[in-house]
């Protein structure tokens, strides 16, 4: 089923610094000459061609991204994080560098989006986490901007041509073996007294299941009518499997899981046999895009690298 947790920051929020990290702490890491009465607010843990960041710069976006590690690997975590910020700040400053602009309708327009995709006001959303709404949308602004650069300086100049999409279908025939599939749609409730209600609505007065799912259902696809698309039987939980058994349009009886009780519709089924290549082309050239993408980015972030000049305090997140 579903993940049906908010999700609160957009990708891509802090990108992987280990690649960035090639060489070794003993090579980066400067020891200050101390550090022991240091203000959070001054005490620099690295800089990026002399920008700073400082350690009260680093304990506000570690409060924010809601990190909470276990005590044995705090230091470890926390190391990683400042790899995770240095090549964050890298990135950023380049996309300054070439002039890289977002405006506040587009900030705003991705705050209304996201509003829409999780039901939830994001300022009251980020208040109860106790998260501050505007340094939130500062954060926003930065992964903006570094998605224009990536989409820019990677995406844009990438190509995936018909011949190379047709030479991975013949030469994998075996991924585009599909098992049958069913979608479905379903209800989800609390209570079996409410799904029994439910059921007696579909069955006796002849609500339509997805209007009914939009208004009754708790389930994160319940705005989508309760269509939780194609799956094959093991691809969802084991009291999902009595779809299998239902004729086209037929709606089950309830079924108690531990997501609470749950009345499914079969809407279509599908054979099993072979994916045609042209049903399989987008999927492939996804695919394909993705790998060409992840080697460029790597190429790309190796370069950037060898442009910036950067000094790492990692003492400096001792307790």
């Amino acid at each position: 089923m579903r993940n049906s947790r908010i999700t609160i920051v957009s990708a891509p929020v802090l990108l992987l610094g280990l690649l960035f990290f090639g060489c070794s702490k003993k090579e980066e890491a400067k020891r200050p000459p101390s550090a022991a009465a240091i203000a959070p607010e001054v005490k620099v843990l690295a800089t990026v061609n002399g920008d700073p960041i400082t350690l009260g710069e680093f304990q506000e976006r570690f409060a924010r991204a809601g990190i909470k590690p276990e005590k044995e690997a705090e230091l470890q975590v926390k190391e990683e994080f400042l790899n995770r910020l240095i090549e964050r700040k890298m990135i950023l400053r380049e996309a300054q560098r070439r002039r890289i602009k977002v405006s506040l309708p587009e900030i705003n327009a991705r705050v209304e989006a996201m509003r829409n995709e999780q039901g939830k006001d994001m300022k009251e959303t980020l208040g109860g986490l106790g998260i501050d709404f505007e340094k939130w949308k500062s954060d926003l602004w930065e992964d903006m901007m570094i998605e224009k650069l990536i989409a820019r300086d990677v995406v844009r100049k990438l190509r995936v041509p018909s011949s190379e999409v047709r030479r991975y279908y013949q030469e994998n025939l075996q991924e585009f073996q599909r098992p049958e599939q069913v979608r479905v749609r379903q209800i989800v409730v609390a209570t079996e007294e409410e799904a029994q209600k439910v059921l007696d609505q579909l069955q006796n007065e002849k609500a339509d299941f997805a209007t009914l799912a939009r208004k009754k259902s708790t389930a994160p696809e319940a705005e989508e009518g309760g269509d939780l698309g194609f799956f094959a039987m093991g691809e969802m939980p084991g009291e999902f499997n009595v779809v299998f058994g239902l004729p086209r349009g037929g709606i089950s009886s309830v079924v108690k899981s531990p997501y609470g009780y749950h009345i499914f519709k079969l809407e279509e089924k599908r054979k099993a046999g072979k994916m045609a290549f042209e049903e399989a082309y987008k999927e492939i050239a996804d695919k394909l895009s993705r790998q060409k993408q992840d080697v460029r980015y790597k190429q790309w972030l190796t370069e950037l690298r060898g442009r910036t000049k950067f000094v790492v305090n990692y003492q400096g997140l001792q307790p």
